[in-house]
């Protein structure tokens, strides 16, 4: 089964700490490294899997910050991320992903052209990515439908903004989980337009999910219109 895929906006984990734990100015300031301790520790009970001890020092984290919007939703952005990672394992997560992505959009639109390194489109598509994902996790077909569907809204709004913004990658990998959403809908048509759209912007951008994309459109097309088999029985 192909995995719906998140955008790739992660920072690496030294990264971001040594991004907090410097001023706009570049110089140290000692207020920061709380907060990038805390962050720390989060990252490395997180990747030892210790979750239940990484979770809370990320929202100490992200209160400590609310002196510096940006950089607070700057890290709403990356828990998000990391809580929808984790949700294949734990999907009560999944709303608490959300919450942050919905944070973030709502920052984001506050106020038209404020500098930030997510466009509202990515952030739309992580958003989309929550749903998408935890449809697969529910038994009740209303509530797996709807969760679709909202995927569905999500990343529909957000292709013209990537496309606008040249975010090629983004904006392939959204025509990827798109077409998904569409095949778990049974709209298999539908589902090719959009892979098609994937696996053009991946040849023409040399992309590494050129071979993965094609196997699916492939297959798509086989669910459609199925190959005869060979039968040499005579008539």
């Amino acid at each position: 089964m192909y995995q719906a895929r998140l955008l790739p906006t992660l920072l690496p984990a030294l990264a971001l700490n040594l991004w907090l734990a410097l001023p706009a100015n570049g110089e140290p300031n000692e207020s920061e490294e709380p907060v990038a301790q805390l962050i720390g520790d989060a990252e490395e009970y997180a990747l030892g899997g210790d979750y239940s001890a990484a979770l809370p020092l990320y929202e100490r984290a992200i209160a400590s910050l609310t002196h510096d919007l940006p950089q607070q939703h700057r890290l709403r952005y990356r828990y998000g991320i990391i809580l929808n990672a984790l949700g294949g394992q734990r999907p009560d997560l999944y709303p608490l992903a959300r919450s942050q992505f919905q944070a973030v959009l709502a920052y984001i639109e506050s106020a038209p052209g404020l500098p930030f390194e997510h466009s509202a489109a990515r952030v739309r598509s992580a958003l989309a990515h929550t749903y998408h994902q935890q449809s697969a996790t529910v038994d009740n077909p209303q509530q797996r439908a709807q969760m679709l569907r909202n995927a569905y809204q999500l990343y529909r709004a957000a292709l013209n903004e990537l496309e606008k913004e040249e975010d090629w990658q983004n904006l392939a990998i959204t025509y990827f989980n798109i077409g998904q959403v569409c095949e778990w809908q049974g709209n298999l048509e539908e589902a090719i337009e959009w892979l098609e759209q994937a696996v053009t912007l991946d040849r023409h951008h040399g992309f590494d999910d050129l071979e993965e994309d094609q196997a699916y459109l492939t297959a798509l097309r086989e669910m459609v219109n199925p190959s005869r088999p060979v039968d040499n029985t005579p008539i």
